[in-house]
Order: structure tokens, then sequence, then C-alpha cells
């Protein structure tokens, strides 16, 4: 037993050394505050379950339902399990490797018969003298963790895609509300048309003019229902379901809620993105493959640590630790082109890790943007609706009277149309930008590994 702990000790004396580069985070140009005024008031955290800030009961029965049913977050789960059995792999050589031995002989002659079953354990083990092992271990270990992460990002997207397309569908939803509508209007007033014409007080033209008027709106209807089953559908996908096995709650588009807007200081997307995490996990990992490339060129000590045991002594463990080592000499540029490829893919992360940063930065300030401008679109157009609506009735009753010509009305029912649609549209725009706002801001995530 004392020879064995000895033994252990001298093995566990030669893993001093390390050849993996300090990892320093790349330095990156971070603003102070957001361009945006919008985003003034900043907070240190995102809620989580950000969703239920625009008050849809069916919102958060979509998004939960999503979390557990979307085909691409179970994917993405089952990646997170290969990199845990990689994990294991990469820190595998930092153990010894037990073996069995066995022979079997059976000899039979006119003496007699024979049988023999002989079996044997075999312990080798590969001395970490230049920290290779360790560093394959790390990085197995970071390749986990970008894997976690890029899971985590992932099932932001999920939650933005799903709450856009919800909105998308209640945006439908209403413009077919807003063409039944329009569809009844044009039809009563192609009644009031043909009841001038037969008067004599329009021409025919007015007349066929307005029919033009009512098979388009009927077109346009058709339109809208066709894009009303296709967003179904897309939103069936993303809760992992086949296409029309789903019914949906499409509220009253105005009735969702229009939540303030609070920010994370810029600095902060560093820890609270979970895309940002993922590629520093690469980074880290690709840097410990650095420490792996150059160990590379170093000696090698594979033992048998049975051979060790046996010869405890000193000559014998110099013999067998002689006997164990080997050292590269000539590999033909292997090693080299190696060390080079892991510097090589080492800087490229770093751009890649930049880059995603900087597109962080841009995700918030667009979606911001487009929020505040559509916030104020969506005021005025609200004051559009409210004087096309009153101009389209008042050009109605004028134009029964024949105060005005049937060009006037036309031209008003078409404004109203117009103005409708307009705030739908806008309305959309502030609530997918709000969305999309809560994903660039790392939608409440928290650095939970599992």
């Amino acid at each position: 037993m004392k020879n064995k702990v000895s033994i252990i000790s001298l093995l566990l004396s030669l893993t001093a050394c390390n050849l993996v580069p300090d990892f320093h985070r790349p330095n990156i140009e971070t603003p102070a505050q957001w361009h945006d005024a919008s985003l003034s008031r900043q907070k240190s955290t995102v809620d989580p379950q950000w969703w239920r800030a625009f008050g849809s009961a069916e919102l958060n029965r979509l998004i939960a339902e999503a979390l557990i049913y979307n085909n691409d977050l179970g994917a993405a789960k089952q990646r997170v399990e290969q990199a845990k059995a990689q994990a294991k792999i990469a820190g595998a050589n930092l153990w010894p490797m037990v073996g069995l031995q066995g022979d079997v002989t059976d000899t039979r002659n006119k003496i007699g018969d024979s049988h023999k079953e002989t079996g044997q354990f075999t312990v080798a083990y590969e001395v970490d003298l230049w920290g290779a092992n360790r560093a394959r271990r790390d990085s197995g270990s970071a390749l986990l963790l970008s894997e976690v992460f890029a899971r985590d990002a992932l099932q932001l997207v999920v939650m933005s895609n799903v709450g856009q397309a919800y909105f998308n569908l209640l945006a439908l939803a209403e413009r077919k509300r807003i063409a039944v509508d329009f569809l009844d209007n044009v039809t009563n007033v192609l009644a009031v048309v043909e009841a001038r014409h037969q008067a004599g007080a329009v021409s025919a033209l007015d007349v066929m003019q307005q029919k033009t008027e009512l098979a388009t709106a009927r077109a346009n209807l058709d339109l809208l229902t066709q894009q009303y089953t296709l967003a179904e559908n897309a939103l069936t996908i993303l809760m992992g379901h086949p296409p029309q096995t789903m019914s949906f709650n499409a509220g009253h588009f105005f009735d969702i809620l229009l939540p303030p807007a609070d920010a994370l200081q810029p600095a902060a997307l560093l820890e609270r993105r979970p895309d940002i995490r993922q590629v520093e996990m690469e980074l880290i990992a690709a840097n410990a493959d650095i420490g792996v490339a150059r160990a590379a060129f170093y000696p090698r000590l594979q033992l048998s640590l049975d051979t060790l045991i046996a010869s405890p002594q000193p000559a014998g463990v110099a013999l067998a630790m002689a006997a164990g080592l080997t050292q590269p000499l000539f590999q033909g540029g292997r090693l080299e082109g190696g060390l080079e490829t892991a510097q090589a893919f080492n800087a490229e992360l770093v751009e890649i890790y930049r880059k995603t940063v900087l597109t962080a930065f841009k995700e918030v300030e667009d979606a911001a943007a487009v929020r505040s401008n559509s916030t104020r679109r969506l005021q005025a157009l609200a004051d559009a609706v409210d004087m096309a609506r009153s101009a389209y009735r008042l050009s109605q009753d004028r134009y029964k009277l024949g105060a005005i010509d049937y060009q006037t009305l036309l031209s008003t029912q078409r404004s109203l149309l117009t103005a409708e649609n307009s705030q739908v549209q806008a309305r959309q725009d502030v609530l997918v930008a709000m969305v999309q706002l809560y994903q660039a801001l790392g939608g409440g995530w928290s650095n939970k590994q599992s």
C-alpha cells in the first residue's frame, strides 16, 4: 500500500505544467447608454415572464405550450445531451484505463485432458505532463455550456416567434373584421347609387364603378381569409403540432396591452444574452484547444501501473517511465499545422464574438426605434381613423341628398379603409417591436446551467 501511495504521489507531481493561454474576454466598444430616448428608464433585470405584460391569457398559454412541444427546442435539448456525453469523453484521459486480459488453454492428449483459465487486470495511465488532458476536459466542459446557452438562446427565439405569430394572427383577424365592415358599406353604397341611377340622378358609370369596388372588397376579404389560415398553420407548427389541429382564441386586437419599455444598461448584455455567452464558451474551448496543440510538441508519458507496482524501487520506476516516454521528432508539419489551425480558429471566434455583441446592440436599438416611431404613428393614425370615419358618414349623407358627386364619396370610402388598415399595421409594428426588444435584451434570461 505504501508503494502504491508513493507512486500515485509521484504521478501527481508530474502534472504541474499547463500550456493553455490565459483567457481574456475580447475588448468591445460598449456604449454608455442607449441612443433611443424611450430606453431611458433602465432596470437591472428583465422579467423572465415578459410576455405576461401584454395581458393576454391566450399568449401565456401558447408560449407555455411551445416551450414543451416545439421541435427545434426538442432537438436543442438533445444537442445538450450529446455535449454532456462528449464532455465525459473529453475528460476520460485524466483517469487510468483499466482492462482485463484473459487466456484459456485446453489440452487433450494421451496423458489426459487439462483446462486452464487465467485473467489479469491491466491499468494504464497517461501522465498529463503538459496539461493536454486537462485542456481537453476544460474544452469539453466549455462546449457543453455553449450548447446549454445555445438552447437557451433558441428558447428566446421560439418565445419571440410565438408572440409575433400570435400578434400577426390577431392583426389579420382585425383586418378581416375591417374588410367585412367595408364590404357591408360598399354594398350599402351600391344600393344608394343604383337607386339614384334609376332616378336618373347619376350615370351607369357610377354604378359600374361601385360594383368594381364591391368585387375588389370581396377579393380582398378572400385574400385575408387565406392569409389568416396560413398564419394559423405557421403558429401551429411553432407549437409542435400538425397544421389545422389547433384552434386559437384570436381575442380583440385592441385589447392587447402596450407595455412600457424598460432596458438594461448596454454593458449588461454581455452577461444577459445567452447567444453572447454561447460564443464566449466556444472561445474558452478554442483557447483550451491551443494548449492541447502546444502540448503535442512535447514528450508523452504512458505508464503501466502494473509494471510500476511490480517494481516500485527507484530503478524500476525510472525504467518503466523511460519505456513509456515518447517524443515527436519529425511530423512533416502536422504539429505546426495543428497549432496554427487552433490559433486561427480562436482568432476567428474573437471576431464572431465581437460581431455578436455589436449585433445585440443593434437589435436593441432597432427594436426601440421601431417601437418609438410606430407608437407615434399609431397615435396619429387613431386620429386619422376618427376623422376618416366621420368624413365617410358625412359624405354618405350628403351623397344621398345630391350635395356631392360619387367620386367624393368613393374617395372618403377608400380613405377610411386605408386609415383603419394602417392603424392595425402600426399597432402590430409596436407589439412586434416590443417582443423583439424583450428578446434583444435577453428576455429575462439568467445563467443557470441545466
